[in-house]
């Protein structure tokens, strides 16, 4: 591999937990899972405890409250280590990326990875509070979602980054879920963000606060539409899936 092309894993403060749950808000659909993690981090005061580094990687940098700051970045807060990625992953570094992480998982004995995403729905303008839908490779932690209010997958498909760690979970014998919230396909959407962290404070024992993240909702629409462009750009570079008719 070309070292241009190699992605490195940072801890700028060492991790060591046992059995750590590993939270992962990558931008995709409708922006669910950057936008519960973001919101998680903040609420709940996370320490950020490493980055993730690459030359595959756009050349952005964040600026919040000040700093400047990588935009793939690890936090931490008792058992639980939470990845949030605020610039869209392409095919070729999410291949690679996918494997590094999870490779990472396994050194760090990871009890659970939760993969947050969203599944774009045409009438999301006429519910008030989205449903969300799961998968995992682990008969257990299915029951435990189902348990929480999610609605367990019986057919269907997962593609793209997180279809990836879910790959590389099952070689790696990691126990790996994803969670989908009913979401705008287009627009980033904080009501799927809600739904997904009131699931994952049931199944986590996290107590997040999502009233505020409702109730600026909007104002965080207008935040990450810039981020939206981009991921929806990214999405059109994804090599295009061709779903089975069963699942049609």
């Amino acid at each position: 591999m070309d070292p241009s092309d190699d992605i490195i894993i940072i801890e700028t403060k060492k991790i060591d937990v046992d059995n750590p749950i590993v939270l992962e808000g990558v931008p995709d659909m409708g922006l669910v899972g950057s936008i519960a993690v973001s919101h998680m981090v903040q609420e709940q005061n996370f320490d950020v405890v490493g980055y993730i580094k690459s030359d595959l990687f756009p050349p952005v940098m964040v600026v919040h409250e000040r700093k400047v700051l990588n935009p793939v970045r690890i936090f931490q807060k008792g058992n639980i280590i939470a990845i949030l990625s605020e610039i869209p992953i392409d095919p070729k570094p999410g291949y690679i990326l996918s494997k590094r992480l999870t490779e990472w998982y396994k050194e760090k004995g990871v009890k659970l990875i939760i993969s947050i995403s969203g599944t774009p729905l045409q009438e999301r303008i006429d519910i008030d509070e989205p449903e969300v839908f799961g998968t995992s490779n682990n008969e257990e932690i299915l029951k435990k979602m189902e348990d929480s209010g999610v609605k367990i997958l019986e057919e269907g498909f997962v593609s793209g980054f997180y279809a990836l760690i879910l790959k590389n979970s099952i070689e790696l014998n990691l126990n790996s879920s994803v969670l989908l919230a009913q979401c705008y396909s287009s627009y980033p959407d904080p009501g799927a963000a809600a739904s997904i962290l009131k699931i994952l404070n049931k199944m986590t024992g996290l107590d997040v606060d999502v009233k505020q993240l409702i109730e600026q909702a909007e104002d965080l629409k207008v935040n990450y539409r810039a981020l939206m462009e981009q991921t929806n750009a990214s999405i059109q570079r994804e090599t295009k899936v061709d779903v089975p008719t069963m699942y049609r």
